[in-house]
């Protein structure tokens, strides 16, 4: 399964779009992700694994309560084998922005 599969599998119960790398266009509530890879434990002087250093973005309307909706994504994000998520406020006077900073190690393949 990649990685992209394994985030948006985690996190569509939640009832959100997922989307990766994408602008949110005019979605008033969705949930988008990216990461990076970075190269994990060598031998033979090659990765074993990388650790990808996973971003998920949630969007919001104004006003709207997200306080449960937050939680939920932090707990789908563990399940599903993340670390537990860091949460930074992206807010702007138009949207709420929460985004999750967590970590995974994947292979290689």
């Amino acid at each position: 399964m990649t990685l992209n599969q394994r985030i948006i599998d985690a996190l569509s119960p939640l009832g959100l779009p997922v989307v990766p790398d994408t602008d949110t266009g005019s979605r008033e509530r969705c949930l988008v992700f990216h990461y990076d890879l970075l190269p994990h434990q060598f031998a033979d002087n090659a990765p074993v694994w990388y650790r990808a250093l996973v971003q998920v973005h949630l969007f919001l309307p104004l006003g709207e309560n997200g306080m449960q909706l937050c939680r939920r994504v932090g707990e789908a994000l563990v399940r599903a084998g993340f670390t537990w998520p860091e949460v930074l406020d992206g807010a702007d006077d138009q949207t709420q922005h929460k985004i999750f900073e967590c970590k995974a190690l994947i292979g290689k393949e």
